[in-house]
């Protein structure tokens, strides 16, 4: 409960840091990326799902099945070619735009503390390349765990406990990310702060599935996603370290 409520307020208190702090122009850029990226996914997506939908139609011999089994399993095929296509452009999308949200919880964290921060270019360009590495390690991690669920989809077609499972981990990893733009100021190494992700997995999960539930928010989830996630997210690792310290 203690999770639940620490998040929900963070989130519920992210639009007036929002106002306050004077970021609302960051909703914004990030879409403007997003709509640019989903323009180029959408132009690439549409030819290489059709094509893989095809090519495991014939490759299993789909038509040979009856009509209502060869329509469920095409549907099951499209759904996995739909959600392989989002995890790849949502994953893609927060690494292009790390650098900004990374700018954005430094802001979030001077309006709520009054600490400044007065970083090197060579301290700017090391968060870059980290919030980049983080960013594709967090995505190949969850390509692994979806593929695995997926195949197990597969296996047991009506368990409905595999999105669910997806869904955790696709918010675990993205949690991950988040929290970390805030970890980095803090000098923590990616292994300390995997260390410290571990502790509070649930709290970077239920970051990360709330986000992902906004960006499904069709046209203004890509504006507001992001922005509100960061900045939900730097309340709730700032309040995670200063417990962290008292121990």
């Amino acid at each position: 409960m203690k999770a639940i409520t620490l998040v929900f307020n963070s989130f519920s208190d992210s639009f007036k840091v929002i106002k306050d702090a004077g970021l609302r122009k960051f909703y914004f850029l990030p879409g403007i990326i997003s709509m640019f990226l989903f323009g180029g996914f959408i132009y690439l997506g549409e030819y290489l799902s059709l094509n893989l939908a095809s090519a495991l139609e014939n490759f299993f011999k789909l038509q040979e099945y009856g009509s209502i089994l060869y329509i469920f399993i095409k549907i099951l095929v499209w759904i996995c070619t739909v959600f392989f296509y989002y995890l790849v452009y949502k994953s893609l999308l927060l690494v292009i735009i790390s650098p900004i949200l990374g700018y954005v919880s430094e802001r979030v964290e001077t309006h709520l503390t009054g600490k400044k921060f007065d970083f090197t270019f060579k301290d700017n360009l090391r968060f870059l390349i980290r919030g980049i590495d983080i960013g594709l390690k967090s995505f190949f991690k969850q390509m692994v765990g979806t593929c695995v669920v997926m195949l197990l989809g597969f296996i047991f077609p009506i368990n409905l406990s595999i999105p669910l499972l997806i869904f955790i981990i696709q918010g675990y990893f993205t949690g991950f990310s988040f929290m970390d733009y805030t970890l980095e100021r803090y000098n923590l190494s990616p292994k300390e702060s995997l260390d410290f992700l571990k502790k509070q997995r649930v709290y970077a999960a239920l970051c990360g599935g709330i986000f992902t539930l906004l960006f499904f928010i069709p046209v203004v989830g890509i504006f507001i996603a992001p922005l509100i996630t960061c900045v939900a997210t730097t309340m709730i690792t700032l309040e995670l370290l200063k417990e962290h310290s008292k121990v």
